[in-house]
């Protein structure tokens, strides 16, 4: 199965839904790299100190029902995402290295 690239109406659907759900500071998207991928990376960044990781997940999850993607949700703090993203073995670093931010609070 190959990867189609997201239209620019579903990059807005996404940064919509998720936008209202988490209030955040930035959300980057990645899609697949990979011919044998359909997955899309969609990480998340909001306010907070101490948050449910596995409660925030699903909530985007739940907000993105209806917009026929496979995805990954990661949500992160700014403080988590700033350490994570340095670490070459993990998905945040991919995902601030070669996705992109589809939003950016002011």
């Amino acid at each position: 199965m190959n990867f189609q690239p997201l239209d620019q109406e579903t990059i807005e659907e996404i940064k919509r839904r998720l936008v209202k759900t988490y209030h955040p500071q930035e959300i980057y998207l990645l899609e697949p790299q990979r011919e044998d991928s359909i997955d899309v990376n969609i990480l998340v960044v909001v306010d907070g100190q101490d948050i449910e990781h596995y409660d925030l997940m699903t909530a985007g999850h739940k907000a993105l029902i209806g917009v026929k993607i496979a995805k990954n949700i990661l949500v992160y703090t700014k403080e988590e995402f700033a350490a994570y993203c340095q670490d070459p073995s993990t998905l945040s670093y991919s995902i601030k290295r070669y996705g992109k931010c589809i939003y950016a609070r002011a």
